[in-house]
């Protein structure tokens, strides 16, 4: 069984986004910096070439961005309702959330809460319209499972 450290989720930072922005950024310059080149020497036929590829390549990188923004959006909210469960779970039962680890990534009915100082065990149980939650504190059995902690702690 795996579970996520409170720190892990908060920190998860999307880098591939932050990676393609920065190359995006990097094509983008040099395409600039190329064409100032070619502005100024227009017989030189290399710095064209060159803006063209470098334009081209910072297209391909915005649609690889719009194609993944929609999933990247939808990660960072289920990760965030993840996170204000866990500092909620905290602020009830007096215990800091960087102390919580927990089961998924994505908040859902039957989540398990774990508190990784003292091996407490919560189920988080949501209510029919998802407006709110219920957690309970379970005595977990677990035979011949290992519990794997992703994030430290």
């Amino acid at each position: 069984m795996t579970f996520y450290t409170y720190t892990y989720l908060k920190d998860q930072n999307f880098t591939i986004s932050y990676i393609r922005l920065t190359i995006l950024t990097v094509l983008l310059i040099a395409a600039f910096i190329v064409f100032l080149r070619y502005f100024r020497n227009r017989t030189a036929v290399k710095y064209r070439d060159l803006t063209v590829i470098f334009l081209i390549a910072s297209l391909l990188m915005i649609g690889f961005q719009f194609q993944s923004f929609s999933a990247l959006k939808s990660s960072r909210n289920n990760n965030n309702n993840v996170l204000g469960i866990l500092t909620k779970i905290g602020k009830r039962n007096h215990v800091s959330p960087k102390d919580l680890q927990t089961n998924t990534t994505t908040a859902s009915d039957s989540m398990l809460v774990r508190n990784g100082k003292t091996h407490q065990y919560y189920r988080v149980l949501y209510n029919d319209d998802q407006s709110g939650f219920l957690t309970e504190k379970i005595n977990l059995q677990l035979t011949n499972t290992q519990v794997k902690v992703v994030g430290g702690n």
